[in-house]
Parts: structure tokens; sequence; C-alpha cells
């Protein structure tokens, strides 16, 4: 497993946490709730995904951030 870190400047009523695989399809969705602002961690248990590269996105009503990963088992 592996924790994805991020901050909030301030409340947002719908953040989405969504990991990919390097060919674009959905592997699952951590987050898809309202959180408050600050620091927040989640835990991806990615069980079965083959070693790899991978990506993440984390979108809320008013920005989107794509970052890459190296998952290694």
């Amino acid at each position: 497993s592996t924790v994805i870190e991020f901050s909030l400047p301030e409340d947002v009523s719908n953040v989405q946490l969504t990991i990919y695989d390097v060919l674009g399809q959905r592997i699952t969705q951590l987050v898809n709730t309202s959180l408050k602002a600050g620091k927040h961690s989640y835990q991806w248990n990615a069980g079965t995904v083959a070693t790899g590269m991978y990506i993440y996105e984390l979108r809320t009503d008013k920005f989107v951030s794509i970052k890459k990963m190296l998952f290694v088992k």
C-alpha cells in the first residue's frame, strides 16, 4: 500500500481523489466527499495491481492536480 497526502487551503464541498493506470483506465476512487481545509492523507491498498507507474488526480470544484507515482510491491 501507499499513502497519498495533500493539503486544501479552504473547505471544499466536492473532492475526488482517483487513481489511474498509465493507459488512463480508472483503477479506484479513494475519495468522493466534502473535506475541511488542512492536510489530508489517504492510504491506497493497491491489492493485486502490478508494479508500475500510476497517476492520481485530485479534483475539486476549483482546481485539478494530476501527479505520477511509482508503485513497487
